[in-house]
Protein backbone atom coordinates (compact mmCIF):
# COMPACT_ATOMS: atom_id res chain seq x y z
CA UNK A 1 0.00 0.00 0.00
CA UNK A 2 1.20 3.40 -1.12
CA UNK A 3 2.88 5.98 1.88
CA UNK A 4 -0.29 8.29 2.21
CA UNK A 5 1.11 10.15 5.19
CA UNK A 6 1.42 13.60 3.33
CA UNK A 7 -2.57 13.34 2.08
CA UNK A 8 -3.52 12.60 5.62
CA UNK A 9 -1.55 15.59 7.47
CA UNK A 10 -3.23 17.52 4.18
CA UNK A 11 -6.47 16.08 5.24
CA UNK A 12 -6.83 16.55 8.43
CA UNK A 13 -5.14 20.63 7.99
CA UNK A 14 -8.06 21.22 5.74
CA UNK A 15 -10.51 20.41 9.13
CA UNK A 16 -8.58 22.16 12.01
CA UNK A 17 -8.37 24.99 10.18
CA UNK A 18 -11.52 25.56 8.24
CA UNK A 19 -10.85 24.98 4.57
CA UNK A 20 -8.04 24.47 1.96
CA UNK A 21 -6.64 28.20 1.75
CA UNK A 22 -5.89 28.16 5.62
CA UNK A 23 -4.68 24.63 5.73
CA UNK A 24 -2.23 25.55 2.91
CA UNK A 25 -0.93 28.62 5.12
CA UNK A 26 -0.24 26.31 7.75
CA UNK A 27 1.54 23.62 6.18
CA UNK A 28 3.37 26.09 3.58
CA UNK A 29 2.44 24.25 0.53
CA UNK A 30 0.07 25.55 -2.48
CA UNK A 31 -3.36 25.33 -2.28
CA UNK A 32 -3.87 23.60 -5.18
CA UNK A 33 -1.54 20.32 -3.48
CA UNK A 34 -3.69 20.26 -1.16
CA UNK A 35 -6.72 20.20 -2.96
CA UNK A 36 -4.74 17.37 -5.04
CA UNK A 37 -4.02 15.22 -1.66
CA UNK A 38 -7.68 15.36 -0.79
CA UNK A 39 -8.97 14.30 -3.96
CA UNK A 40 -6.17 11.02 -3.81
CA UNK A 41 -7.70 10.17 -0.52
CA UNK A 42 -11.04 10.29 -1.79
CA UNK A 43 -10.13 8.04 -5.15
CA UNK A 44 -8.31 5.75 -2.96
CA UNK A 45 -11.10 4.92 -0.16
CA UNK A 46 -13.73 5.23 -2.48
CA UNK A 47 -15.31 7.55 -0.46
CA UNK A 48 -16.26 10.99 -0.17
CA UNK A 49 -14.49 12.62 2.78
CA UNK A 50 -15.75 16.33 2.35
CA UNK A 51 -19.09 18.53 1.86
CA UNK A 52 -17.48 21.45 0.19
CA UNK A 53 -19.83 24.53 -0.15
CA UNK A 54 -18.76 28.18 -1.08
CA UNK A 55 -19.15 28.98 2.81
CA UNK A 56 -17.35 26.16 4.66
CA UNK A 57 -15.50 22.70 4.02
CA UNK A 58 -17.27 19.96 6.55
CA UNK A 59 -15.95 16.02 6.59
CA UNK A 60 -18.89 13.91 6.24
CA UNK A 61 -19.58 10.99 8.54
CA UNK A 62 -16.61 8.57 6.97
CA UNK A 63 -14.43 11.70 7.02
CA UNK A 64 -15.06 12.19 10.51
CA UNK A 65 -14.10 8.96 11.39
CA UNK A 66 -10.73 8.79 8.98
CA UNK A 67 -9.87 12.75 10.98
CA UNK A 68 -9.04 10.79 13.94
CA UNK A 69 -7.00 8.44 12.17
CA UNK A 70 -4.95 10.83 10.30
CA UNK A 71 -4.73 12.73 13.31
CA UNK A 72 -2.86 10.15 15.35
CA UNK A 73 -0.74 8.99 12.49
CA UNK A 74 0.54 12.39 12.01
CA UNK A 75 0.87 13.13 15.99
CA UNK A 76 2.93 10.23 16.15
CA UNK A 77 5.00 10.94 12.96
CA UNK A 78 5.71 14.27 14.54
CA UNK A 79 6.70 12.82 18.20
CA UNK A 80 8.89 10.25 16.28
CA UNK A 81 11.11 12.68 14.92
CA UNK A 82 10.82 14.92 18.00
CA UNK A 83 12.22 12.35 20.26
CA UNK A 84 15.00 11.08 17.41
CA UNK A 85 16.13 15.02 17.75
CA UNK A 86 16.11 15.14 21.84
CA UNK A 87 18.02 11.74 21.57
CA UNK A 88 21.09 14.37 19.08
CA UNK A 89 20.37 16.64 21.87
CA UNK A 90 18.91 18.70 19.30
CA UNK A 91 14.76 19.39 20.50
CA UNK A 92 13.04 21.47 17.41
CA UNK A 93 9.37 23.03 16.72
CA UNK A 94 6.89 25.60 18.04
CA UNK A 95 5.33 25.68 21.17
CA UNK A 96 1.97 27.51 21.61
CA UNK A 97 1.05 28.50 25.01
CA UNK A 98 -1.70 31.15 26.22
CA UNK A 99 -1.57 32.35 29.81
CA UNK A 100 -3.93 35.07 31.79
CA UNK A 101 -2.26 38.55 30.96
CA UNK A 102 -1.35 39.77 34.10
CA UNK A 103 0.04 36.45 34.66
CA UNK A 104 2.01 36.60 31.84
CA UNK A 105 3.19 39.98 32.11
CA UNK A 106 4.94 39.01 35.67
CA UNK A 107 6.38 35.34 34.94
CA UNK A 108 6.37 34.03 31.48
CA UNK A 109 8.92 36.79 29.61
CA UNK A 110 11.89 35.63 32.39
CA UNK A 111 10.79 31.72 32.13
CA UNK A 112 10.51 32.01 28.25
CA UNK A 113 14.24 33.80 28.18
CA UNK A 114 15.39 31.01 30.94
CA UNK A 115 13.85 28.07 28.53
CA UNK A 116 14.97 29.21 25.27
CA UNK A 117 18.81 30.15 26.74
CA UNK A 118 18.75 26.06 27.52
CA UNK A 119 16.72 24.92 24.57
CA UNK A 120 17.25 27.80 21.55
CA UNK A 121 15.58 26.04 18.47
CA UNK A 122 12.34 25.50 20.25
CA UNK A 123 9.97 28.39 19.26
CA UNK A 124 7.49 29.82 21.69
CA UNK A 125 4.08 31.50 20.60
CA UNK A 126 2.33 33.47 23.64
CA UNK A 127 -1.02 34.78 24.05
CA UNK A 128 -1.72 36.72 26.68
CA UNK A 129 -5.56 36.83 27.70
CA UNK A 130 -8.13 36.52 30.12
CA UNK A 131 -10.55 34.06 28.35
CA UNK A 132 -10.88 29.99 28.58
CA UNK A 133 -9.96 28.97 24.84
CA UNK A 134 -10.52 25.48 23.34
CA UNK A 135 -7.23 23.89 23.75
CA UNK A 136 -7.45 21.69 20.65
CA UNK A 137 -9.10 23.71 18.12
CA UNK A 138 -7.11 26.76 19.06
CA UNK A 139 -3.90 24.20 18.54
CA UNK A 140 -2.45 25.72 21.69
CA UNK A 141 0.01 23.40 23.53
CA UNK A 142 0.22 24.58 27.02
CA UNK A 143 -2.27 26.86 28.89
CA UNK A 144 -1.73 28.35 32.34
CA UNK A 145 -4.83 29.06 34.27
CA UNK A 146 -6.99 30.10 37.91
CA UNK A 147 -9.01 27.14 37.94
CA UNK A 148 -10.16 24.03 35.40
CA UNK A 149 -12.89 23.79 33.27
CA UNK A 150 -14.72 19.84 32.92
CA UNK A 151 -12.62 18.70 30.12
CA UNK A 152 -11.90 14.95 30.29
CA UNK A 153 -8.82 15.59 27.73
CA UNK A 154 -6.99 17.39 29.70
CA UNK A 155 -4.11 16.97 31.74
CA UNK A 156 -4.07 19.46 34.86
CA UNK A 157 -0.89 20.09 36.94
CA UNK A 158 -0.91 21.64 39.72
CA UNK A 159 1.47 24.61 40.41
CA UNK A 160 0.02 26.06 42.96
CA UNK A 161 -1.88 28.06 44.76
CA UNK A 162 -2.82 31.79 44.18
CA UNK A 163 -3.75 33.85 47.28
CA UNK A 164 -3.65 37.89 47.93
CA UNK A 165 -2.77 40.71 50.17
CA UNK A 166 -4.15 44.05 51.01
CA UNK A 167 -1.65 46.51 50.44
CA UNK A 168 -1.55 50.24 50.65
CA UNK A 169 1.78 52.97 49.88
CA UNK A 170 3.19 54.53 52.76
CA UNK A 171 2.19 57.70 51.74
CA UNK A 172 -1.78 56.27 51.81
CA UNK A 173 -1.43 54.42 55.31
CA UNK A 174 -0.17 58.12 57.01
CA UNK A 175 -2.86 59.25 55.90
CA UNK A 176 -5.40 56.79 56.77
CA UNK A 177 -5.04 54.40 59.38
CA UNK A 178 -4.19 50.49 58.84
CA UNK A 179 -7.73 48.55 59.12
CA UNK A 180 -7.61 46.69 62.24
CA UNK A 181 -10.36 44.77 61.10
CA UNK A 182 -11.69 43.63 57.54
CA UNK A 183 -15.41 46.23 58.47
CA UNK A 184 -12.67 49.26 58.56
CA UNK A 185 -12.30 48.77 55.09
CA UNK A 186 -15.65 50.50 54.57
CA UNK A 187 -13.31 53.67 55.56
CA UNK A 188 -11.15 53.49 52.52
CA UNK A 189 -10.76 53.83 49.29
CA UNK A 190 -10.81 50.11 47.46
CA UNK A 191 -9.44 49.43 44.15
CA UNK A 192 -10.64 46.68 42.70
CA UNK A 193 -10.02 43.89 40.39
CA UNK A 194 -13.84 43.29 38.80
CA UNK A 195 -13.27 40.48 36.85
CA UNK A 196 -12.32 38.41 39.99
CA UNK A 197 -15.10 40.19 42.28
CA UNK A 198 -17.85 40.83 40.20
CA UNK A 199 -20.11 41.66 43.71
CA UNK A 200 -17.61 43.79 44.93
CA UNK A 201 -17.08 42.05 47.71
CA UNK A 202 -13.62 40.91 49.45
CA UNK A 203 -13.74 37.94 51.43
CA UNK A 204 -11.46 37.22 54.32
CA UNK A 205 -10.70 34.27 56.85
CA UNK A 206 -9.97 34.19 60.41
CA UNK A 207 -10.15 32.14 63.39
CA UNK A 208 -13.44 33.24 63.98
CA UNK A 209 -14.70 31.39 59.95
CA UNK A 210 -15.49 33.87 57.19
CA UNK A 211 -16.17 37.53 56.56
CA UNK A 212 -17.28 39.19 53.46
CA UNK A 213 -17.20 42.89 53.20
CA UNK A 214 -18.18 45.66 50.51
CA UNK A 215 -14.84 46.41 48.26
CA UNK A 216 -15.75 50.75 47.76
CA UNK A 217 -13.70 52.52 45.57
CA UNK A 218 -13.38 54.64 42.76
CA UNK A 219 -11.42 52.68 40.70
CA UNK A 220 -12.25 49.13 39.20
CA UNK A 221 -9.85 47.58 36.76
CA UNK A 222 -8.96 43.69 34.99
CA UNK A 223 -5.71 44.33 35.26
CA UNK A 224 -3.47 43.62 38.40
CA UNK A 225 0.13 44.86 37.88
CA UNK A 226 -2.29 48.86 36.83
CA UNK A 227 -3.71 48.25 40.57
CA UNK A 228 -0.33 47.87 41.85
CA UNK A 229 0.30 50.85 40.62
CA UNK A 230 -2.52 52.80 41.12
CA UNK A 231 -2.51 51.78 44.90
CA UNK A 232 1.61 52.75 44.80
CA UNK A 233 0.68 56.47 43.51
CA UNK A 234 -1.19 56.27 46.65
CA UNK A 235 -4.75 56.15 45.57
CA UNK A 236 -5.99 53.39 47.61
CA UNK A 237 -5.94 50.27 48.76
CA UNK A 238 -5.65 47.35 46.44
CA UNK A 239 -5.64 43.63 47.11
CA UNK A 240 -3.16 42.01 44.92
CA UNK A 241 -1.83 38.34 44.40
CA UNK A 242 1.46 37.50 46.01
CA UNK A 243 3.42 37.76 43.00
CA UNK A 244 2.35 40.65 41.92
CA UNK A 245 2.34 42.66 45.50
CA UNK A 246 5.93 41.02 46.88
CA UNK A 247 8.79 42.82 44.76
CA UNK A 248 6.80 46.44 45.50
CA UNK A 249 6.37 44.98 49.29
CA UNK A 250 10.31 44.82 49.35
CA UNK A 251 10.88 47.54 47.87
CA UNK A 252 9.17 49.57 50.10
CA UNK A 253 6.81 51.37 48.10
CA UNK A 254 3.82 49.20 49.34
CA UNK A 255 3.24 47.96 52.72
CA UNK A 256 0.22 45.46 54.30
CA UNK A 257 -2.58 45.44 55.89
CA UNK A 258 -5.01 43.05 57.90
CA UNK A 259 -2.22 40.58 57.76
CA UNK A 260 -4.20 38.96 60.55
CA UNK A 261 -6.69 37.59 57.96
CA UNK A 262 -5.91 35.09 54.64
CA UNK A 263 -7.73 35.04 51.48
CA UNK A 264 -9.35 32.56 49.42
CA UNK A 265 -7.10 30.83 47.86
CA UNK A 266 -7.53 29.98 43.60
CA UNK A 267 -5.40 26.76 42.52
CA UNK A 268 -3.21 27.86 39.24
CA UNK A 269 -2.78 25.02 36.87
CA UNK A 270 -0.79 24.13 33.95
CA UNK A 271 -3.04 22.53 31.07
CA UNK A 272 -2.48 20.74 27.99
CA UNK A 273 -4.38 18.36 25.91
CA UNK A 274 -3.73 14.82 26.41
CA UNK A 275 -1.82 12.61 23.67
CA UNK A 276 -0.72 9.36 23.71
CA UNK A 277 2.23 10.59 22.97
CA UNK A 278 3.56 14.13 24.17
CA UNK A 279 5.71 15.78 21.92
CA UNK A 280 9.38 16.11 23.32
CA UNK A 281 9.04 19.70 23.41
CA UNK A 282 5.95 19.89 24.99
CA UNK A 283 7.19 17.85 28.01
CA UNK A 284 10.51 20.10 27.94
CA UNK A 285 8.38 23.16 28.51
CA UNK A 286 6.09 21.77 31.01
CA UNK A 287 8.94 20.27 33.18
CA UNK A 288 10.66 23.80 32.79
CA UNK A 289 7.27 25.93 34.14
CA UNK A 290 6.74 23.42 36.59
CA UNK A 291 10.04 23.35 38.13
CA UNK A 292 10.35 27.42 37.79
CA UNK A 293 7.65 27.65 40.41
CA UNK A 294 8.55 24.83 42.84
CA UNK A 295 11.99 26.49 42.99
CA UNK A 296 9.94 29.78 43.84
CA UNK A 297 7.63 28.53 46.55
CA UNK A 298 7.36 32.52 47.99
CA UNK A 299 4.98 33.26 44.52
CA UNK A 300 2.63 30.19 44.38
CA UNK A 301 1.77 27.35 47.63
CA UNK A 302 3.27 24.83 45.46
CA UNK A 303 1.79 20.88 45.61
CA UNK A 304 2.92 18.40 43.57
CA UNK A 305 0.97 15.71 41.05
CA UNK A 306 -1.63 16.02 38.31
CA UNK A 307 -5.12 15.99 37.69
CA UNK A 308 -7.28 14.34 34.72
CA UNK A 309 -10.85 12.80 34.97
CA UNK A 310 -10.57 9.99 32.10
CA UNK A 311 -7.03 8.72 32.25
CA UNK A 312 -3.87 9.14 33.98
CA UNK A 313 -0.90 10.87 32.23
Amino acid sequence: MKDYLGEMRSFAAVIENGGFTQAAKVLGVSKGLISQHVKRLESELGAQLLFRSTRKVEPTEIGTTFLEYCQNITQSATAAFEAVEALRGEPVGTVRITVPVSFGEMFLDDIIVAFQRTHPRIQIEMELENTFRDLQSAHIDIAIRAGLTNDPEQVAIPLGQLSELVCASPVYWAKHPKPGTPVDLANHNCLLNFQYYKDGNWVFFSDDGAQSVPAIGNLRLNHYPLLRNAAIRGLGVARLPRYVALPAISEGVLETALDGYSSPLRPIYLVYPYQANLPVKNRLMIDFIRNWFIERPDLLETRTGSLRQSRSS
